[in-house]
Parts: C-alpha cells; structure tokens; sequence
C-alpha cells in the first residue's frame, strides 16, 4: 500500500479562532486569500469540498462545523481521523513522518509525532484530491514499514 503525507501550501487565507466552543468553531480572517481546502492553522481544517470527498471514503466520521466570522453557513470543518500509535512509525529529524505501517483500508489517519501531527492518506484517497484540484494541499509520498 502506498501512502503520502497531507500538507498544506504556504499561501491563502489564514484564520484565528474565536471560540472555545466544542460544537462549533468560529474563526476570523486574519490574512486574506484565496481559501484553503486543508490548512493546519489554527486546528486541522478542511473545506466543504474536502468534506464531501471524505464522506465518501468515510460515511461515518464526525466533523465540527466551522463558521467565518460574518456568515451563517459552515464554509470549514474540523476533523479527527483514527490516529496510528507512534511507534507504528519512523520520523524524520524535523519531525515529520517518513514511514508507516499500513493501517488496513483506512483512506486518512493521523500520526502524533514528538514534534508535530502528520495526516496521512492511501494511494486512492491522494488520486482522489488530486483529481478535482484542491487549493493549498500537497502530497509527500512516504515509506511503508514491514
């Protein structure tokens, strides 16, 4: 099984969150751009288009709604994928991922590293992205482990 690390794209739009609330986030636009459709900051976000493609993959996973500042309808929402344990994965000096084990048929899922949190996508989730031209993301392909 193939895999390749999710990573955002220097540029866009960047938001600050508002609110603690745990049902619904609500962020404000502190540098104005074109919008993102994964971005890691302030939390892991994703668009609404992300959003439609993973319920695809994962009918069952749960998303936080988040609201800009200004509008009524969700244009982002927050995601938890299933997370592999750390030692299920070797890490470069930077702290990013260089290599996992496969974690079955599992389209996404997110390492904690020492340094930071790396999500990670299969070969059919990445064809899927890169067909319909998402904004600010980028694909690193990486390793498997035995």
């Amino acid at each position: 099984m193939d895999y390749f690390l999710l990573k955002p794209l220097e540029g866009g739009s960047r938001f600050r969150i508002l609110n603690q609330d745990p049902d619904i986030l609500l962020c404000g636009i502190t540098r104005k751009g074109e919008a993102p459709d994964f971005t890691l900051y302030p939390c892991p976000l994703i668009s609404n288009r992300f959003k439609e493609l993973l319920e695809q993959y994962l009918p069952e996973m749960e998303f936080t709604p988040c609201v800009l500042e200004g509008c009524g309808q969700p244009d982002f929402w927050g995601f938890h994928p299933a997370m592999q344990a750390v030692e299920q994965a070797r890490f470069r000096p930077d702290g990013s991922v260089e290599a996992v084990r496969p974690m079955g048929l599992l389209p996404i899922f997110l390492v904690p590293g020492y340094k930071k949190v790396s999500y990670v996508v299969n070969l059919a989730l990445a064809e899927s992205l890169l067909r319909r031209g998402y904004v600010n993301l980028g694909l690193e392909r990486i390793g498997t482990l035995p």
